[in-house]
């Protein structure tokens, strides 16, 4: 784990990533910056939402980014939209990255896309897909 971790995933997207996150705060095993990217319509609809806040709590560079891309609500005070503008926005400086993505494919395909236009290689990039 050489560089930057970007988990990006919608929906039922997110278990392989708490997975993984669980795994390494368990064993305490060292890495790099891991930024766990969300996306879900409504905050009502938010799996995991205390458990990945507690981890981003207790875990040192450890990242939870829930996005909402329906939710009105004023109370909402997380991000709103895609996950896209979230990624985005943290690789502004574009650092080398490892991104893995898992949802639904039009997120994937939309992903995989601005992500090499980013100037990221295909390679840097390892997908799950459903739907």
């Amino acid at each position: 784990m050489d560089r930057d971790i970007f988990l990006i995933c919608t929906g039922t997207g997110i278990a392989p990533f708490r997975s993984m996150a669980k795994f390494l705060h368990k064993n305490d095993i060292a890495h790099p910056n891991i930024h766990l990217i969300y996306g879900s319509r409504y905050e009502k609809d938010i799996l995991y939402k205390d458990e990945m806040r507690a981890l981003a709590a207790e875990m040192n560079g450890f990242h939870y980014h829930p996005t909402l891309s329906r939710e009105e609500s004023p109370d909402w005070t997380g991000h709103r939209g895609y996950v896209h503008n979230v990624y985005e926005d943290l690789l502004s400086d574009r650092r080398p990255a490892h991104f893995y993505l898992c949802g639904w494919k039009v997120m994937i395909d939309e992903a995989k896309q601005r992500i090499q236009a980013m100037g990221y290689d295909r390679h840097d990039i390892h997908l799950e897909l459903y739907g």
